[in-house]
């Protein structure tokens, strides 16, 4: 006899052998047992969850004349349709017999009793590639068929069919097999098949699956016939599967947070040079880094990190030091890539390209990015390594200075500055785009220009408005920054305070009953007549 693949070979024949669906399977028993067959049934769900293989368990139970436990899979009903050979149970691929010729022949047949079972089942896999005149075409005899026929629809993509197909049946979605219960099941089959695979490489089978069980049976499928006489360790399933080992994760993020581009170029040049998948590479970042979110992010123990003790404890460990802001803004720039690396000729450059912005996220405005640069500043602080705003700076004091650069520090004579009045904060406030562009920290510059305006709420006062609570966090850090420019750009000392939109409009109410005429909310008009062009919307 011909090689069977493993998902075929090991294809559940019983109710009780299919894998997390419970909810599914205890339903359809019930109905069997109390015979309450429906005429027409949708199962739906992603890829190798069960679906056509609980369609023909319950074709062969609705048919089976054995007693006991439906179905018996021994009685002649039971095993001609198991061999194919029962002309009562019609599979069909609807991707390949999707016209109205394809129905039309089925609405001939279902006139004709079965000739030897209790009912005619009708399969239909993958029916949302059915056409719309060919779904029109069903709907009567999918609402109302002879008694003796079944309908069974199955499909991965259920919002592409009619409501009115879906009306007349009854929906079971299938989930995705979670971790656990699919370790187990594997385990089980290995054992049954004789195969020696190591613990770790069936949990990360298991992971990379996605929930789906025929693709988690392909990988083993794959690797025990590349190692026929020798044991599959995890090390073996990553080279087959063009993944690369755990640590490898963990020491990119750590460089990646340290800063080092060197190292990363050396990692990816490492996982390169190994013929590694970029796409499998990235997407398997994107899980790691994921754990990572979850370990800082939940107290005690979840069954979303259905893992080792000692790998989550590593995860919590990165995951203190990367920081929860970091942390989401890596999971964005690493989504972005997985989505380009699809049309890229050259996947590896961009791979390159996204880990360098990580590494110093000079180019980013996002609240992670910015977090991350300040926690540089401050190590540079800690460190005594003198922080510079601008190469142009750096350059700058560095040079030897000239003799009327030396007479002019020697001149310089301290600027008493004058306690600012009302009229001297609506200048700030006619005046903030002038000011703005003056900035020339950019951290500063991007938070002032497109988040913070200046407003006015009482006597002595200049209140900065910030958009959310991210943005005033960033102002908080840089006030005395902030007001030292104030002071140098309108020659005058300001008493600030800052305070988000909604904590002033609150104010506002409080000390003259409405919200102020003339500071509004903030509208695209209202920062394009205070900012003019160099305000930058996002949808």
């Amino acid at each position: 006899m011909a090689y069977q693949a493993l998902y075929r070979r090991l294809r559940p024949q019983r109710f009780e052998d299919v894998a997390g669906q419970d909810h599914i399977i205890r339903t359809l028993c019930n109905q069997i047992e109390n015979n309450r067959i429906n005429h027409a049934y949708l199962f739906c769900g992603t890829r190798g969850t069960g679906k056509t293989t609980t369609a023909k368990i319950f074709a062969r139970a609705i048919n089976c004349e054995g007693e006991g436990t439906k179905p018996c899979n021994s009685c002649d009903t039971c095993t001609s349709i198991m061999q194919g050979r029962n002309v009562n149970v019609i599979e069909i691929d609807a991707a390949s017999n999707n016209g109205v010729d394809n129905v039309r022949d089925i609405i001939e047949e279902v006139k004709y009793p079965p000739t030897d079972c209790r009912y005619k089942v009708y399969i239909i896999d993958e029916v949302h590639m059915l056409s719309s005149g060919a779904f029109n075409a069903l709907l009567k005899t999918l609402e109302e068929p002879p008694e003796y026929v079944v309908f069974i629809l199955a499909t991965t993509d259920p919002q592409k069919m009619p409501v009115t197909v879906l009306s007349r049946c009854q929906r079971f979605d299938f989930h995705r097999i979670d971790k656990q219960t699919m370790v187990k099941v594997l385990k089980d089959y290995m054992a049954e098949e004789g195969a020696d695979v190591a613990d770790d490489a069936i949990e990360y089978i298991a992971d990379i699956s996605d929930g789906a069980m025929r693709d988690a049976l392909s990988i083993l499928d794959q690797c025990i016939s590349f190692y026929t006489d020798s044991k599959v360790t995890l090390d073996r399933v990553t080279e087959i599967t063009g993944s690369v080992d755990r640590s490898v994760f963990f020491e990119l993020t750590d460089a990646m947070n340290n800063n080092d581009g060197g190292k990363c170029m050396d990692i990816i040049d490492r996982v390169v040079l190994q013929g590694r998948d970029i796409s499998r590479f990235t997407a398997d970042m994107i899980i790691h880094l994921r754990n990572i979110l979850l370990a800082v992010s939940t107290h005690g123990d979840t069954k979303a990190l259905n893992y080792s003790r000692s790998y989550v404890d590593r995860l919590r460990l990165q995951g203190e030091a990367v920081g929860y802001d970091y942390a989401l803004s890596l999971i964005a720039s690493f989504s972005e890539l997985a989505n380009s690396i699809k049309f890229s000729a050259n996947p590896r450059i961009l791979l390159e390209v996204c880990v360098l912005k990580c590494c110093s996220p000079t180019t980013l405005y996002d609240l992670g990015s910015v977090d991350k640069r300040l926690k540089n500043i401050e190590k540079q602080l800690a460190d005594g390594i003198p922080v510079r705003e601008s190469a142009a700076e750096f350059v700058a004091d560095t040079l030897p200075k000239t003799e009327e650069g030396k007479k002019a520090e020697e001149s310089e004579q301290p600027v008493v500055i004058e306690k600012a009045v009302p009229e001297d904060i609506k200048k700030v406030i006619t005046g903030w785009n002038r000011f703005v562009k003056s900035i020339d920290a950019k951290i500063i510059k991007s938070i002032v220009a497109v988040q913070t305006r200046p407003a006015y709420l009482e006597d002595g006062f200049l209140t900065l408005v910030t958009v959310n609570n991210g943005a005033l966090r960033v102002i908080e850090n840089h006030i005395d920054e902030i007001k030292e420019r104030l002071e140098n750009y309108f020659e005058k000392s300001f008493d600030v305070n800052v305070m988000t939109e909604e904590k002033y409009n609150i104010r506002h109410a409080e000390k003259y009953g409405a919200k102020d005429p003339e500071i509004e909310s903030f509208t695209k008009e209202d920062f394009v007549k205070v900012f003019g062009d160099i305000v930058e919307f996002e949808d």
